[in-house]
């Protein structure tokens, strides 16, 4: 039987954040691990006259390709998937790989992600072309790397979606008009003296619009801006790879020093991927009132008293100017700090102030 607050997620995707419209053709992009969900989407999108078309590959297709392909195959781009993107009004994005790629050459996820970055950067980054949606759907690998039971893990995300989005667009309206107002940030208290300008830059709050868990207010800040150094506590965990204790050390945006008590060549291979990777792309802070535990950086990263930096490409929303392959974000616990912005406390020790 079909979880009820499956259902229910699948009914909020369709409804409330993509708000399919008879004829509208919806593109459900996932590994087959989330069969059920898909369903449950593929279901409410023909209640509502939409059109649905599937984009499905295995749980492990990218560990796959970077294990046993060859350069020539990584140099492969599906033109096929970004036509079939530009055909549709919105998108599913559903985040369930199990792909474990701790073990795969740095060379060739470098090859990799410069071959799907046109991709990306359309799908994901540019995000005027159509509404998108991403979420994480329980399931048993991501259980375990959350140290839960898979029950366990499904109330967390469950109860990490399902909640009145718009009410806490309503409560957060301040602090997101605090933001946008300001043009200079400082993130002053332990592991961090962080100071960096978000002048001009437009302020994007993310209410379960465009990810499910949601729950963030992020902007990009201006690039050649960073001065001063972060610890970050929250570890981050990207395809299987898992840092932790990052240091990040920032002169005129530029990273200039980094450090990590786990995983310094992944971070390594990570910031000098390109050019655009030794600059943050964007800068965010945390307002979802369920999300208490770290488990997943893309999930940590909406925890309420926390902030993240981006390493890499910023979002063309943000009138960010930073371009790169990669963007990875890295989530560090503010609840024995302050944020400032142009030298009035917004928010100290994890508690907001407006």
């Amino acid at each position: 039987m079909v979880d009820e607050r499956m259902k229910k997620l699948a009914q909020m995707v369709v409804n409330y954040c993509l708000g399919v419209k008879k004829g509208d053709k919806i593109l459900i992009d996932s590994s087959t691990e989330a069969e059920d969900f898909i369903e449950e989407c593929y279901k409410q999108i023909l209640l509502k006259r939409g059109i649905p078309i599937y984009h499905l590959y295995s749980k492990h297709h990218k560990e796959i390709i970077l294990r046993y392909g060859n350069k020539k195959q990584l140099k492969f781009f599906p033109h096929h998937l970004l036509e079939e993107d530009k055909r549709t009004v919105g998108v599913i994005d559903i985040e369930n790989e199990s792909s474990e790629l701790s073990n795969i050459s740095k060379e060739k996820m470098r090859v990799y992600n410069h071959t799907m970055k046109p991709y990306f950067d359309y799908i994901i980054y540019s995000r005027n072309n159509y509404k998108r949606i991403t979420l994480l759907v329980p399931s048993k690998k991501h259980a375990e790397e959350a140290g839960m039971s898979l029950k366990e893990f499904e109330d967390f995300i469950y109860e990490g979606c399902l909640l009145n989005w718009e009410e806490i667009a309503k409560k957060f309206s301040k602090v997101k008009e605090a933001f946008e107002k300001a043009s200079e940030v400082s993130l002053i208290g332990k592991n961090v003296d962080l100071k960096f300008s978000i002048k001009g830059r437009n302020c994007i709050m993310e209410a379960g619009k465009e990810n499910l868990p949601g729950g963030e207010i992020f902007m990009a800040p201006i690039k050649n801006s960073l001065n001063g150094w972060i610890k970050f506590e929250y570890p981050a965990i990207r395809d299987g790879l898992k840092m932790s204790g990052v240091y990040l050390k920032f002169k005129k945006g530029k990273i200039v020093e980094y450090g990590a008590k786990r995983g310094i060549n992944a971070l390594k291979a990570l910031i000098e991927t390109d050019e655009g990777s030794r600059y943050i792309g964007e800068f965010g802070v945390g307002i979802n009132p369920k999300i208490k535990k770290a488990t997943n950086s893309w999930i940590d990263e909406k925890i309420d008293g926390t902030i993240h930096l981006a390493i890499g490409k910023s979002y063309e929303e943000n009138y960010g100017d930073n371009d790169s392959a990669v963007h990875f974000d890295i989530v560090k616990d503010m609840h024995e700090g302050k944020i400032i912005l142009d030298g009035k406390v917004v928010q100290e020790n994890g508690k907001w102030k407006i």
